[in-house]
């Protein structure tokens, strides 16, 4: 998955006398996640901790980005500046505190490191280690999402016609440009309504006439019917449901 990513670490190194544990004490954090409609605006905060054990003079830590996406369901490592090389405390440094802040993440998509840990002692030998993943920074799709909420059958003129009424919806993060609303009754498409543009979170009523339906013949309304607007999901433009009684 190609990613531009700028890094900035920050490096934070108490320096004291080692501390005595049972057992290696590390952990992989997500200290932050900024999410925005602006691939430059999108960052992640990545951080390490890790105490001295005994037996140890230096410690070392590696972080390892991996991404997740929609066509890729399972973490994979990228490559990223001042990734995937061994990072180390000074001699003599009981807390060691590494963080790596990464920006211009890609949407949709998540984030987060792997982190690898290891103690060394004075001859460089390990003493031990340890691994740890961090949360991840979900970053979601800003692209539009139009679907339809809702379809309700209403008297027109000729009682022979019906006036069916649809309620098409934003739900994404940015404005959809104008589409087109079609609507099939009973297996008959009817002439493509136009939807005008719509806000994030705004919607509309959509009004075609046509045929009146059978009782319980299905009505099928599709939004964007055209494929005229990107969409973060084109899975959910469809609405079934069924023609009401004509009393209803």
């Amino acid at each position: 998955m190609p990613v531009r990513i700028l890094v900035l670490a920050i490096l934070l190194a108490v320096f004291a006398a080692p501390a005595a544990q049972a057992r290696p004490s590390a952990r992989a954090l997500l200290a932050g996640c900024e999410r925005s409609l602006d691939e430059a605006d999108r960052a992640a905060v990545f951080q390490g901790q890790m105490r001295s054990v005994p037996g140890a003079s230096r410690m070392q830590m590696r972080f390892t980005l991996q991404a997740r996406t929609p066509e890729r369901d399972r973490w994979a490592a990228l490559d990223a500046p001042g990734f995937g090389t061994w990072l180390s405390s000074a001699p003599g440094t009981s807390r060691y505190v590494y963080t790596k802040r990464v920006e211009n993440l890609l949407a949709p998509a998540s984030y987060r490191v792997s982190l690898r840990f290891r103690w060394l002692d004075a001859g460089g030998a390990v003493v031990a280690r340890a691994r740890d993943f961090s949360r991840a920074c979900r970053q979601p799709d800003p692209r539009a999402d139009l679907v339809v909420s809702s379809v309700g059958v209403q008297p027109a003129a000729d009682p022979a016609r019906r006036r069916y009424v649809a309620f098409v919806r934003n739900t994404g993060r940015t404005a959809a440009e104008p589409s087109s609303l079609a609507l099939t009754v009973d297996g008959v498409l009817l002439p493509a309504a136009t939807v005008l543009a719509l806000e994030p979170g705004e919607g509309a009523l959509v009004s075609v006439e046509g045929p009146a339906c059978r009782a319980g013949a299905p009505l099928v309304a599709d939004a964007d019917a055209e494929e005229s607007v990107d969409e973060s999901d084109e899975a959910d433009n469809r609405l079934t449901r069924s023609c009401p009684p004509a009393s209803a």
